[in-house]
C-alpha cells in the first residue's frame, strides 16, 4: 500500500508535529468549505436543471418573491440558520433540504479528502498491473492525489444531485450525466491508475483506460438495466409525478405531500453506468445490486413510513459508492470471498 502523505521513516521533532497537524487541520476547513460551495452549487442544479432553466442566469434568488439573496445570506449551512429558515424579504420559509444538502456535500468532501487524499491513496487497492519486481509504480504525486479526489468527487456529487432530483419526483435530465461521463471516460486515458482494478491483466496505458471503461460502463448498464426491471420502472415518465400537487412542484426540496414517482428507465441505468465507468465494473456490481436491495427495502417499508418510499435508488447508489471508495481494500477482498466477483 502507498504510505500516507505525511508519514516519514524518522522521528519528528515537536516543531514538525505542530506544523503536519495543524496543515491537517487547515487542510480540512478547507475541504469542508469547499464541499459546502459545491453542496450550494447542487442545490441550484437540482432546482432548475429539471425545469429547464439556466444554471447561470438569474442568481441566487428567493423563490417566493423573487428578490436576490444577499451576500452575507448565501453562506452555506450557516446562512439557512442566521436566517432561521426564512426569507429575509418576505420571511417564505426555506426547506431544511437546502442546508442538508450542503452538510452532506460538505462531509462527502472532507471524508475522500482525508481518507483518500491525505492518505496517498492508501484507500486504493494496489493496480496488479502496475507492480514490477515487488514495486508499485508510478507513485501518486500531489497532483495525481489531486485528480484521484477531484475524479471520485465528481461521481459522488452527480450521483447526490441525480438522487435528489429523482426525490423531488422529475425524470433525471441526461445532461446531468453527461459532463460525469465525459469526465470519466477521458480522465483514466491519461492516469490508468486512476482505476486500480482492471478489467483483465496485461492492458496498460491508454488502452488499459479504455478498456477499463469500456467494460465498466456496459456492465453498469445492464446492471442498472435489470434494477429498471426489478423496480418496475417505466420506459419514461412525465416531468413530475401525477400525484405531486401545484405547491410541490412549485417548493424546492419540500415536497412532503407528493406521491413517490414511477423511477425512469434511463435514470436507473445511468448511475450505474456512471459507477462502473468510474470505478471499475466489479464495483458497480456490487453497488448497484446493493441499492436496489436497499430500494426494494424501502418501498416495503414506505407502506407504513410513506417518507422512506420516495429515497431514490440514486441516493442509496450515492451513500454505497462513497463507502465503497472509502474501504475499497477490505470489500474488494469480502466481495471476492464470497464469490460475487
Amino acid at each position: 500500500m502507498n504510505e500516507p502523505l505525511f508519514a516519514s521513516h524518522f522521528p519528528l521533532s515537536a516543531s514538525s508535529s505542530f506544523i503536519i497537524h495543524h496543515s491537517s487541520f487547515i487542510i480540512s476547513l478547507w475541504l469542508f468549505a469547499l464541499g459546502g460551495a459545491v453542496g450550494s452549487f447542487l442545490n441550484v442544479v437540482v432546482y432548475r436543471l429539471p425545469r429547464g432553466m439556466s444554471l447561470m442566469q438569474p442568481g441566487s434568488h428567493c423563490p417566493a418573491c423573487k428578490r436576490p439573496i444577499r451576500p452575507r445570506d448565501n453562506i452555506p449551512i450557516l446562512g439557512w440558520f442566521l436566517l432561521r429558515g426564512r426569507c429575509r424579504d418576505c420571511k417564505a420559509k426555506i426547506a431544511l433540504r437546502y442546508p442538508l444538502v450542503e452538510a452532506i456535500t460538505a462531509a462527502t468532501c472532507l471524508a475522500v479528502g482525508l481518507v483518500e487524499g491525505l492518505s496517498g491513496g492508501a484507500n486504493l487497492p494496489q493496480r496488479l498491473d502496475l507492480m514490477a519486481d515487488g514495486m508499485t509504480f508510478p507513485h501518486l504525486g500531489e497532483t495525481e492525489l489531486i485528480v484521484l479526489v477531484s475524479y471520485h468527487l465528481v461521481l459522488l456529487c452527480t450521483l447526490l444531485a441525480a438522487g435528489f432530483i429523482e426525490y423531488d419526483g422529475h425524470r433525471l435530465p441526461l445532461r446531468l450525466m453527461l459532463p460525469a461521463i465525459l469526465v470519466g471516460a477521458v480522465t483514466p486515458l491519461v492516469w490508468p491508475q486512476i482505476r486500480p482494478v482492471p478489467v483483465c491483466d496485461g492492458l496498460s496505458g491508454w488502452t488499459g483506460g479504455l478498456a477499463d471503461g469500456a467494460a465498466g460502463l456496459a456492465v453498469g448498464a445492464l446492471v442498472g438495466l435489470a434494477a429498471s426491471y426489478a423496480l418496475g420502472a417505466r420506459g419514461a415518465m412525465p416531468t413530475c409525478s401525477v400525484g405531486m400537487s401545484r405547491r410541490s412542484r412549485d417548493r424546492h426540496g419540500d415536497a412532503s405531500d407528493a406521491v413517490p414517482p414511477d423511477r425512469d428507465r434511463l435514470g436507473l441505468v445511468l448511475g450505474p453506468a456512471c459507477v462502473g465507468l468510474f470505478l471499475g465494473w466489479q464495483a458497480a456490481v456490487v453497488l448497484g445490486l446493493a441499492s436496489m436491495a436497499l430500494h426494494l427495502a424501502a418501498t416495503a417499508l414506505g407502506r407504513k413510513w410513506p417518507g422512506v418510499q420516495r429515497l431514490s435508488f440514486n441516493l442509496f447508489l450515492a451513500a454505497a459508492t462513497l463507502g465503497w471508495i472509502l474501504t475499497w481494500p477490505d470489500l474488494v477482498r469480502m466481495a471476492f470471498s464470497w464469490g460475487i466477483l
